[in-house]
């Protein structure tokens, strides 16, 4: 029987740009505020857990929030401590959640897409940062998609 603890140690979903996140607006994202973009980001990130978090790095489902903040924890297997951007693109990210999200939607709902010229004036952040971002969420894409058609 599996363990109880490891809950969160099954596949991962489809890639969350494939998923429900599809559906955003950016008219919604701009409308929720830093904790309810946490809870949305952290409610697609887990979603195999139905948005209750496990460890990056094991899959233990026990974990404990850290004192520090509310968007940390520390797993209880392994002890090592991660937030919901651990072992994601957005790792070691340096802006908000909700400008994230707001990419995401841009990004995802652009029919001929979105230049990162424009992606930068609209988020007022440096051209070089949005281009890194567009090719991590492109190649995030172009990973998951390649890995479904092969398995």
């Amino acid at each position: 029987m599996a363990d109880p603890e490891a809950k969160g140690s099954g596949p991962l979903p489809e890639h969350f740009l494939l998923s429900p996140a599809r559906s955003f607006s950016i008219a919604t994202v701009l409308r929720v505020s830093d904790t309810e973009a946490f809870d949305v980001f952290q409610r697609l990130r887990f979603a195999v857990n139905d948005g209750a978090p496990f460890c990056a790095h094991c899959g233990i489902a026990k974990v404990y929030t850290l004192a520090e903040t509310l968007i940390r924890w520390k797993c209880s297997g392994c002890r090592r401590k991660f937030s919901v951007t651990s072992s994601t693109l957005f790792q070691g990210r340096k802006l908000a959640i909700r400008d994230y999200l707001a990419v995401i939607a841009l990004f995802a709902n652009g029919v001929k897409g979105v230049s990162a010229l424009q992606m930068s004036r609209n988020m007022n952040v440096g051209p070089k940062s949005i281009i890194v971002m567009l090719h991590k969420l492109r190649e995030a894409m172009g990973s998951t998609m390649h890995n479904a058609s092969v398995s």
